[in-house]
């Protein structure tokens, strides 16, 4: 059975200003990952080696992070590994989408010819084993299944997501964007499973029908009187949809109850880089932090994530922040609920405190 991995960068939510010059699946994730890391590894570790990622935008990040695939795939001979890209669509709003993005690269799709097709999105986190997904998906003879997951506060969270209703023996009777008008209900993971000529026959339907239809709108078009089974996904997920959820929850993977994003059975790779230890100067104190390779820590660093090669100087206090590469924190400096972009220096501001709620975001490469 060959089975193609979709790994869909359109119809993602960003993170505010964090993703104005970049995308979601390439933007950092606890100090060494990024988002893209986990739709991959699922891919890779469920067997999945016919691999492409849909890209709408800013294709330089991603394909600097990605580089050969070779961190995700070990199976080359075997499988296939494409960015897709709509180039004759880029810079036009509304015709460049996921479905004319596969049209585009309608070769890459004759070449690999699968039996099945697993198409997911960065910017929900959570760890799957797509084979048992897979199995599942063929027991039940339907010809898509859709996961979703439930949540308790979609007032405040999931907003602009997908919200479904489900009706008898689990189809799909209605999706719509979540405008926190809810406090309950179930969240579309942007995530389906379905066999070639199914989804074929979606992409020729979009494409018939309009040219704007992504995806989601062929769903939503659909829903009412076509059996789109939805199987609910039990385990962890968090969607990171904006700056102050992308702290918060980053956040929380320092606490060990959320574990359940690594596990040893199913390792998240990521891009290699050639850098030293971390340096701990003597007198810094560090605690429930993550710390990357090639930082040198002199200051306090407090319930944190600090990326490759940060440098925190003495004197400086760290707490409830994510910063990103290259940073550098000089004396005295004190930030809290902050995050900090590439190569920025906080030298001058002696002070900068946010809220968890509405968190500091200082631009990549800025000087404070």
């Amino acid at each position: 059975m060959k089975v193609l991995g979709l790994v869909n960068c359109y119809n993602t939510l960003g993170l505010g200003p964090m993703t104005e010059h970049r995308n979601i699946a390439s933007t950092s994730f606890l100090g060494r990952y990024a988002f893209i890391d986990f739709p991959l590894s699922n891919f890779y570790n469920s067997g999945i080696n016919h691999i492409g990622i849909l890209v709408k935008n800013h294709v330089r990040s991603l394909l600097k992070h990605v580089q050969n695939s070779s961190s995700w795939s070990s199976n080359t001979k075997l499988g296939s590994f494409s960015f897709l890209y709509d180039e004759k669509n880029a810079g036009k709003e509304g015709y460049n989408n996921d479905i004319s993005n596969i049209l585009e690269n309608k070769w890459f799709f004759d070449s690999v010819e699968p039996d099945y097709v697993v198409i997911t999105s960065p910017q929900f986190n959570f760890i799957c084993d797509f084979r048992k997904e897979i199995e599942n998906h063929i027991q039940s003879k339907a010809g898509v299944t859709l996961l979703y997951t439930s949540s308790n506060e979609m007032k405040d969270t999931y907003i602009g997501s997908k919200k479904i209703t489900i009706g008898q023996k689990g189809k799909l009777t209605k999706l719509e964007t979540n405008k926190g008008e809810f406090s309950s209900g179930d969240v579309y993971l942007e995530t389906l499973i379905m066999d070639y000529k199914t989804f074929c026959q979606y992409v020729e339907f979009a494409n018939s029908t309009s040219s704007f239809f992504s995806f989601s709108d062929v769903l939503e078009y659909i829903s009412p009187n076509v059996l789109v089974r939805c199987k609910k996904f039990d385990g962890y997920v968090k969607c990171y949809d904006s700056l102050s959820h992308y702290l918060k929850y980053s956040l929380e993977v320092l606490n060990e109850q959320y574990n359940s994003l690594f596990k040893n059975s199913w390792p998240i790779y990521t891009r290699t880089y050639d850098t030293p230890p971390a340096i701990y100067s003597k007198g810094c104190k560090v605690a429930n932090s993550y710390i990357a390779n090639g930082c040198h820590i002199k200051g306090t660093v407090v319930n944190s994530i600090i990326g490759r090669d940060v440098i925190v100087s003495e004197g400086a206090v760290v707490k409830n922040c994510v910063i990103s590469a290259y940073t550098k924190i000089g004396p005295g400096i004190k930030i809290e609920n902050v995050v900090a972009d590439k190569s920025a220096k906080l030298s001058h501001k002696k002070e900068i405190i946010g809220t968890k709620e509405n968190p500091i975001y200082i631009k990549q490469g800025d000087l404070i």
